[in-house]
C-alpha cells in the first residue's frame, strides 16, 4: 500500500522558537532579508546608492517589535511562494544572506501575532499576512490531537489581506504584537549591543581606522555592505554601528588602556583566489580584552556575524589569546556555507581550508603574544633560560620569579610569562629527579653486589671449582695412575 508523506505540526517548533540560538537572532534573520531586498532595489533601479534604509522600532511599553525596510518588497502574486510556503526560497546562497526560506517564521516563538506587510513598485496595493501566534501555540500544546498536518495547522493560524497603497512605494515590514517580556527583545540593554555586534552596519565614524579597513578591501576589489539601520526605542533613537574603538580596555587585573597603533591585513587563498581577509588591530596586546562587545577575531560573511567572538578559539593552541586580539575574518568565498542557525559553518572542504590556514596565523600570534609577555615581565636571566634550548638541568640557573605565583592574582602578562617560566622549571626538575632516581638506583646495585661479591666467590672456590675439575678428569683417556688403586681377591669360603 502506497503511504503518503505527513509531515507533522511539531516540526514547526523547529522553525520557531527552537530555530535560533538565542531570541535576539531574529533580529538578524530579519535584517538579513531586508538587506537582501535593498540590494535588489538598488541592482533594479528603484533605489539610489544612499537611499536605502532599514528601520527597527522597540516598544518596551507596548510590547510592539517593528523591523522594515524600503526595499523591493514582494508582489501580490509571489506571496505564498515566498512568504507562505515553507523552505522554497527562490534566493541562492551564492548573492544572498538569507536563502533557506525558513527564518521568516522565527518571531512565531515569541509573541502574539505575527505580521508581514509589503508592496512592490508598480502596485496600487499591499498584502498584509498575519499569523495567530497565541491559535499557534494552543494546537502544538500536548493535549491537542497531534494528527495534524504542518500545512493544516499553518492554514487555520494565517489570514491574507489586500489593502489599498500608492503604486510607487516598494517596502516590507515585519510586526510582532504582544512581544514575550522574558525574550529579552524589548529590553534595550540587550538589543542594543546585539545590533551592533551583529547586523551589516557601518564602522562608527568615531573610530579612525574604520576609513582604512574598507579602502583595503576597496584595493582589493571587494565591497564590505553596509546598511543604514535605525533603532528607535521609548527612549531615544540610535543609528546602529559596529562597537569599535580607538582605545581598548584590557588585562582582568590591572584594568588599562591599550591604544591600537595600526592595523595589520592577512589574505587567504585557496589557489589564486581569494577566500578570506583578516584585519585585526595592532596593539601592545597587554591581556585580554575586557569589551565583550569587540574582543576576539570574529567571522563575518555578507558583514553580517557568524558565530560569536568564541568561535574561533578552537584554532589557537592556548584559547585565551583570541581574547587579546580584536579583528573580523572577512569571508568572501560562497563555498562557505553558514549553517541554519548562524553560529559556525557547514563542515566542507573550502570552510577546513581557511580553517587550516587561520589556524596557522593564529599560532604564529601566540607566538608573538608570548614574546612580547616575556619582554614586560622577565629579567635577562629569565628570558635566556626560557630561549636556551640546550639548558637540561636545573643546576647553575638564575632565575627570578614573582612572589606571587597564583595567576589568578598576577596580570595577564606576568601570568603568561610565568606559567612558561614555571613550566620548564617543572619540566626540568622532573628530568633531574628521573636522573637523580636513576643514580640512587645504581648506587644501591652496587652495594648489594660489594656484600655479595665476596660469598660469592668462597661458593665457587670450594664448592664449583672441585665438581667442575672432577668432570674435566672424567673425560680424560686411559687408565690413569693405577698405583693408587688397591685391588683385592674374591673371598673364598674354607
Amino acid at each position: 500500500m502506497e503511504h503518503q508523506l505527513l509531515i507533522g505540526k511539531f516540526t514547526l517548533e523547529s522553525l520557531t522558537s527552537g530555530l535560533y540560538v538565542s531570541p535576539l537572532d531574529l533580529y538578524r534573520e530579519y535584517v538579513q532579508n531586508a538587506a537582501d531586498s535593498i540590494d535588489e532595489a538598488l541592482e533594479q533601479g528603484i533605489l539610489k546608492k544612499g537611499e536605502e534604509k532599514i528601520s527597527i522600532t522597540v516598544s518596551e511599553s507596548e510590547r510592539i517589535i517593528k523591523i522594515s525596510d524600503n526595499g523591493t518588497g514582494v508582489g501580490a502574486n509571489d506571496i505564498y511562494s515566498n512568504l507562505i510556503d515553507i523552505g522554497n526560497s527562490k534566493k541562492r546562497h551564492s548573492n544572498s544572506r538569507g536563502f533557506r526560506g525558513i527564518g521568516r517564521l522565527s518571531g512565531l516563538g515569541y509573541c502574539q501575532k505575527l505580521k508581514f506587510l509589503t508592496s512592490i513598485h508598480g502596485e496600487e496595493k499591499a498584502s498584509c499576512i498575519i499569523y495567530d501566534a497565541e491559535k499557534l501555540k494552543y494546537l502544538l500544546s500536548p493535549q491537542v490531537d497531534s494528527r495534524d498536518s504542518i500545512d493544516q495547522v499553518l492554514s487555520s493560524v494565517l489570514t491574507i489581506e489586500e489593502i489599498p497603497e500608492r503604486i510607487n512605494k516598494h517596502y516590507f515590514s515585519v510586526e510582532l504584537y504582544g512581544v514575550v517580556p522574558e525574550s529579552d527583545l524589548l529590553n534595550d540593554s540587550e538589543v542594543v549591543p546585539y545590533l551592533q555586534q551583529n547586523l551589516p552596519v557601518p564602522f562608527s565614524r568615531d573610530f579612525v581606522w574604520g576609513s582604512m579597513i574598507k579602502q583595503k578591501l576597496v584595493q582589493m576589489e571587494v565591497e564590505l555592505a553596509e546598511y543604514n539601520v535605525e533603532l528607535r526605542t521609548d527612549r531615544t533613537v540610535i543609528d546602529i554601528c559596529k562597537p569599535y574603538k580607538n582605545k581598548i580596555l584590557a588585562d582582568r587585573i590591572r584594568k588599562i588602556n591599550d591604544s591600537i597603533s595600526d592595523i595589520n591585513f592577512v589574505p587567504f587563498y585557496s589557489g589564486e583566489k581569494v577566500t578570506a581577509m583578516l584585519w585585526y588591530a595592532e596593539t601592545n596586546f597587554l591581556g585580554t580584552v575586557l569589551d565583550k562587545d569587540i574582543k576576539g577575531i570574529r567571522i563575518r560573511q555578507g558583514n553580517i556575524l557568524i558565530g560569536d567572538e568564541n568561535t574561533l578559539r578552537k584554532c589557537y593552541k592556548e584559547e585565551r589569546f583570541n581574547s587579546w586580539m580584536v579583528g573580523e575574518l572577512l569571508v568572501f568565498n560562497e563555498d562557505i556555507i553558514p549553517n541554519t542557525r548562524r553560529d559556525d559553518y557547514e563542515k566542507n572542504s573550502a570552510y577546513k581550508e581557511l580553517l587550516s590556514q587561520f589556524t596557522e596565523w593564529a599560532n604564529e600570534m601566540s607566538r608573538q603574544i608570548r614574546h612580547r609577555s616575556y619582554e614586560r615581565s622577565l629579567t635577562q636571566s629569565d628570558k635566556k633560560f626560557l630561549a636556551d634550548e640546550s639548558v637540561t638541568d636545573v643546576d647553575g640557573v638564575d632565575i627570578s620569579l614573582g612572589t606571587e605565583l597564583d595567576s589568578y592574582d598576577m596580570d595577564d602578562s606576568d601570568s603568561v610569562a610565568n606559567t612558561d617560566l614555571l613550566s620548564k622549571l617543572s619540566l626540568l626538575m622532573d628530568m633531574g629527579k628521573k636522573k637523580t632516581k636513576l643514580t640512587l638506583e645504581r648506587k644501591h646495585n652496587l652495594t648489594g653486589w660489594a656484600f655479595l661479591l665476596p660469598a660469592a666467590i668462597l661458593i665457587f672456590v670450594f664448592c664449583f671449582y672441585p665438581m667442575i675439575q672432577a668432570l674435566m678428569l672424567s673425560f680424560k683417556n686411559g687408565m690413569g695412575d693405577l698405583s693408587l688403586i688397591h685391588i683385592s681377591e674374591p673371598t673364598r669360603p674354607y
